[in-house]
């Protein structure tokens, strides 16, 4: 209990430090704030996931998710709101040769106009990123305008013309995923991480009660319907060690 107590104090402590570097915070800034649990590479992703779930940018860090397997197919408004919109940036002039990498040594040399011009040549490539990461509940015009607002945030970032675009698109990637946890949110909290803490510590007290004994991983499993790894994963999250563990000590 104290362990799980510990864990959600210091995972709430995380998203303070987070909020207070304008809600931005990088992966070796979370790596380091976790150093004694040493976590794996499975358990670092449910904090990243949980501090895009408050809104936090974890600076490097982009999501996997499975391809679609079926052909998107967008909404009449959807498809009628693309048209337009695309047709909209027509109205751009084209990219000349090294005309962007000038621009990054341009920005990164303060020089402002660079940004306007560098943003009219990344709308097209935030369009593509949208329609790849769609989501059938989101409005696509939605998922491109906060596309925009990660391209203009990274931009603002650039310290380093080899890195920019990498940078640049991390950051619109990031933002559309934002969006995306924030809307699936309530119906994916059995996914969360403080959700998940939570709904495992209420299953061990209620099932020691009934048992008259500590519980098993695979007891726990087939009460809440998760497998063992999982389970197993997010004790060992919190600090905790499974049963099995405990026994060959």
């Amino acid at each position: 209990m104290e362990a799980r107590a510990e864990f959600l104090k210091k995972l709430n402590g995380l998203v303070a430090v987070a909020k207070g570097q304008g809600d931005q915070i990088t992966i070796d800034e979370v790596k380091a704030y976790f150093t004694e649990a040493a976590l794996t590479d499975e358990q670092l992703e449910l904090v990243f996931d949980y501090l895009l779930a408050q809104k936090v940018v974890v600076k490097g860090y982009i999501k996997m998710t499975e391809a679609a397997e079926e052909k998107v197919t967008y909404t009449e408004e959807e498809e009628a709101y693309l048209k337009e919109y695309l047709n909209d940036l027509e109205a751009f002039q084209e990219e000349k040769s090294g005309e962007r990498e000038s621009l990054f040594e341009k920005l990164i040399s303060g020089d402002a106009s660079a940004k306007n011009r560098l943003t009219e040549l990344y709308l097209k490539e935030v369009v593509e990123i949208a329609k790849e990461m769609y989501h059938p509940e989101i409005f696509l015009g939605d998922m491109i305008q906060e596309g925009n607002v990660g391209l203009i945030l990274g931009l603002d970032m650039l310290v380093d013309a080899d890195t920019a675009h990498d940078t640049i698109i991390n950051q619109v990637k990031q933002c559309i995923q934002m969006l995306i946890e924030e809307h699936t949110e309530v119906k994916s909290r059995d996914n969360k991480m403080v959700e998940k803490v939570t709904m495992l510590d209420e299953s061990i007290k209620t099932l020691t009660e009934e048992l008259g004994r500590k519980v098993t991983i695979d007891e726990l499993a087939v009460y809440m319907g998760m497998s063992e790894e999982e389970i197993d994963d997010i004790l060992r999250l919190m600090g905790e060690e499974s049963e099995d563990e405990e026994e060959q000590e």
